[in-house]
C-alpha cells in the first residue's frame, strides 16, 4: 500500500520540529546580542559621568602581549583581524562570527548565538600638569573600577574578582542578565580583559549564555592575546 500520506505528515512533523529548533536558536542569538548592547549602551551613557580617579591599590604589570595558548577544540580558531576605523586597538576575529557595530564599539557574534564579544575605551582621569602621560601603571583595583563604571548601568551586572594577566592588565568575572517583556530574566556570564594604555582603558568584555559558558575561559585568553593597542 502507498505510504505517501504518512510519509508526508512526517515530513511535516520533521519540518515542524526543525523550525521550533531553528527558532529557538534565534531567539538565543538574539538574545546574547541585546545583552551585549545594553552593556555597551550603559557604557556610552556612563561616559557622562567623569573620567575614574586612580585609587589605591597593586599596580598592573607592564602593557604587552602575552604569547596565544592553545585553542580548546569547541573554540574556532582566529581567522581575522578587525581595526578600529580611529586606529586605535586591533582584535582578532574568530572563525564564522559576525561582526557588526553597536555604537562606536565593534561587536562579534557567533554563529549559534552562545558566545559574543566586544572592545570599549574608557577615559581615566587628567595627569596633573607636569606629568609625563602614562608614566605609572594604574592599580588593579582602578580597573576594576573602570570596568564596572563602563558596564554599571548593564542589568544585573556584577564583578566577582580579579586575575592577573601575564604580559599586563587583569582578568575580570562578571554576571548579568536579560528581561524580554513577560518573559523570565536570562543570565548572562562573561570576562573582561582591562589593560591600560596611557590615559585609557581598553576593555575587552566577552558575554556568553549557557550554551557558550564553556568557551569563556578559552575566549577570554586567546582575544584578549590578539588585543594590541599601538
Amino acid at each position: 500500500m502507498d505510504d505517501y500520506p504518512n510519509r508526508r505528515r512526517r515530513c511535516y512533523a520533521s519540518g515542524d520540529i526543525g523550525g521550533r529548533r531553528m527558532g529557538r536558536l534565534s531567539w538565543r542569538s538574539g538574545l546574547l546580542t541585546l545583552a551585549v548592547l545594553a552593556l555597551v549602551i550603559s557604557f556610552a551613557l556612563g561616559q557622562g559621568l567623569g573620567p575614574v580617579q586612580p585609587g589605591p591599590g597593586r599596580a598592573a604589570l607592564g602593557q604587552t602581549n602575552a604569547p596565544p595558548q592553545a585553542l580548546a577544540p569547541a573554540l574556532p580558531m582566529v581567522s581575522g583581524s578587525f581595526a578600529d576605523p580611529q586606529g586605535r586597538f586591533q582584535i582578532g576575529i574568530l572563525d564564522g562570527y559576525k561582526v557588526s557595530q553597536a555604537g562606536a564599539a565593534p561587536l562579534f557574534q557567533a554563529p549559534d548565538g552562545g558566545l559574543a564579544y566586544t572592545v570599549v575605551i574608557a577615559p581615566l582621569s587628567p595627569e596633573p600638569p607636569g606629568t609625563e602621560i602614562g608614566a605609572e601603571p594604574v592599580t588593579e583595583n582602578t580597573l576594576v573600577a573602570v570596568a564596572q563604571k563602563a558596564f554599571g548601568q548593564g542589568e544585573g551586572f556584577l564583578t566577582s574578582g580579579l586575575q592577573p594577566i601575564p604580559g599586563g592588565g587583569i582578568q575580570i568575572d562578571w554576571t548579568g542578565r536579560l528581561t524580554q517583556g513577560a518573559t523570565p530574566a536570562q543570565p548572562i556570564t562573561g570576562k573582561i580583559f582591562a589593560r591600560q594604555r596611557g590615559r585609557e582603558v581598553f576593555l575587552l568584555l566577552v558575554a556568553a549564555t549557557d550554551a557558550g559558558a564553556t568557551q569563556l575561559a578559552d575566549a577570554i585568553t586567546t582575544l584578549g592575546s590578539t588585543l594590541t593597542v599601538p
